[in-house]
């Protein structure tokens, strides 16, 4: 008995699942090398750098502005030197232009000196995540995976996909959000050919970070359970919502500060006057340095923030607002889950304050950071494996997909762009798509000739020539489709005299011929133009009228499908 290997498992998917394995060890050595620079530096400007938010209190708090500001113009001039680069050699695109659009790589030079600027903008207490430049990073080593690999059929761009997607699992620590947000977000599906390679690149990152550090949950919380009281399903709805609403404010107040920047065309006076304010912000609450992955350990675990969590989170978008809209390289993950985790605790402690009993803070702090995150990130599947996944507590999964399933429809009812702008090309396609799938015809339909079915043959072949059309159509006095004439052959027989000019035209009308009637959807017509050679098919209005609307023609439908193919 002879076993077939489905279609879908030919030799190139074999490859990818092949090179899924050092692609993952690649991408978790490099974000374990990127945090292991920034350690380093924090090492020497602090005594313990390992909370950035604590550090920096062993300066005065006026010199938290210094070094900030300092920060961001070493960032600035770095940035500035990767700019000039890819002015010589071509603008560096992101990894997920990259995926999405099959570019050749990505460049080594301006990726390393945007990785550089990101480091300086993260070690100073930039409110910037980590994990932007740690991804990117990843991506890079899965480019050079792909451009010196020798195997054939591999493209360089599923490689870069496979570590972006370890390098993002082995920052959280979460190889299915790490998969699922490269599938959501690069490739817009999640299709079984392309998730596969992502999850064993994922998975083997993951193991590599464990193998080599000490591995623990991000936010171990598995402690408390969440219970389905009403008092607890009526907080999750609310964070939904309050969630939806925030996460589109988060980005347009970026997109405000950004626009503020503007006319400072210099990054090193752009991102040390943002080094300057997110430092004027810290002399309020530290709390808002770094990404804050310290902070949403304390709000989870109920710790003492010496703040309270309102100011804590306008103070938190704020200075990611100045960070980020100032040009500083890096991402907003890890900020966002921390607005996410201190929405998610105000509305729980504000619904307590009512009367309610929903349960423990933390639980809905974490619902917070997974329903922010889809807010923001427009990817609701990762979002949920995520938070799940930093958690390990299985209670939280009902409620998590819920409260995520209202933030991501409240933010994109709202309209609101999410934080990749190859997200705004999926849904373009997505749209398309659903349009060539479901829209009539109706809309395409274009004017037509037609004649008389009492016309002379001369009448015809003069109207074909003059439209210049292989078949003439021949409808009633109540314009009902009779069939068609070919031109060339009535052309033929009134040359060598075979026809006489004036004849009538009924004995030469082909009955038998394709048309499309004014309801059939685009796809449809596709399906018959395929199987057909003609330009251009007549519509009619339905089976029992045969009334001739017009023609739509192949080049209509191709500019429709152009949009999504």
């Amino acid at each position: 008995m002879t076993l077939k290997v489905p279609d879908a498992w030919q030799k190139g998917e074999w490859i990818n699942l092949l090179i899924a394995i050092p692609a993952g060890i690649i991408a978790a050595l490099v974000t374990i090398a990127f945090r292991g620079a920034i350690s380093g530096i924090n090492d020497v400007m602090f005594t313990d750098g390992t909370d950035i938010t604590k550090a920096f209190l062993e300066y005065p708090r006026g010199v938290w502005p210094l070094i900030t500001t300092a920060g961001g113009i070493i960032a600035g001039f770095i940035l500035l030197w990767a700019l000039n680069v890819e002015r010589k050699h071509g603008n560096m695109p992101d990894y997920l232009d990259v995926i999405d659009q099959r570019l050749p790589g990505i460049p080594l030079g301006s990726t390393l000196l945007r990785a550089a600027s990101s480091l300086a903008s993260i070690a100073s207490g930039g409110s910037i995540g980590r994990e932007g430049a740690m991804v990117q990073l990843s991506a890079l080593s899965g480019s050079l995976l792909g451009r010196f690999s020798r195997f054939q059929g591999l493209h360089q761009s599923d490689v870069i996909a496979m570590a972006a997607a370890g390098g993002l699992a082995a920052v959280y620590h979460a190889p299915l959000a790490g998969a699922l947000f490269v599938a959501e977000i690069a490739f817009g599906v999640t299709a079984v050919q392309r998730l596969i390679p992502l999850f064993i690149s994922a998975s083997v990152a993951v193991l590599t970070v464990r193998s080599i550090t000490d591995y623990e949950p991000l936010y171990l919380f598995s402690s408390a359970t969440f219970s389905p009281s009403p008092g607890a399903i009526v907080t999750v709805l609310a964070i939904g919502v309050v969630t939806g609403t925030l996460g589109p404010l988060f980005i347009g107040s970026i997109d405000k500060v950004r626009q503020w920047m503007k006319p400072i065309s210099h990054p090193a006076l752009r991102l040390g006057l943002g080094g300057l304010a997110v430092g004027l912000v810290a002399m309020v609450s530290p709390l808002v340095l770094g990404n804050g992955f310290e902070v949403i350990d304390l709000i989870l675990n109920d710790g003492d923030l010496h703040t309270s969590l309102l100011l804590l989170l306008l103070l938190k978008i704020v200075a990611t607002a100045i960070t980020v809209g100032s040009g500083a390289v890096g991402g907003l993950f890890t900020p966002s889950l921390l607005i996410g985790a201190a929405s998610g605790a105000l509305v729980c402690t504000f619904l307590q304050w009512l009367g309610f009993d929903p349960g423990p803070m933390g639980l809905y702090a974490a619902i917070g950071m997974s329903a922010l995150l889809a807010a923001t990130s427009h990817a609701p599947l990762m979002s949920i494996m995520m938070a799940f996944e930093m958690t390990l507590n299985s209670s939280l999964l009902f409620p998590l997909m819920l409260a995520t399933a209202i933030s991501y429809v409240v933010a994109s009812r709202l309209k609101a762009g999410g934080t990749y702008p190859v997200l705004t090309r999926h849904n373009a396609r997505f749209a398309a798509k659903n349009e060539f799938e479901y829209s009539p015809v109706a809309s395409l339909i274009t004017p037509c000739s037609k004649m008389v079915v009492d016309s002379t043959l001369a009448e015809v072949v003069s109207e074909g020539l003059k439209q210049r059309t292989r078949y003439v159509y021949v409808v009633d006095r109540q314009e009902r489709f009779l069939g068609v004439v070919p031109t060339n052959v009535l052309a033929s027989g009134i040359i060598d005299g075979s026809l006489k000019a004036d004849g009538p035209i009924a004995d030469f009308i082909e009955q038998e011929f394709t048309t499309l009637y004014q309801n059939a959807s685009y796809e449809q017509a596709w399906a018959m133009f395929s199987d057909s050679p003609l330009e251009r098919l007549p519509v009619l209005e339905n089976a029992e009228s045969r009334r001739l609307l017009g023609v739509i023609t192949k080049a209509s439908l191709l500019n429709k499908a152009k949009n999504f193919l």
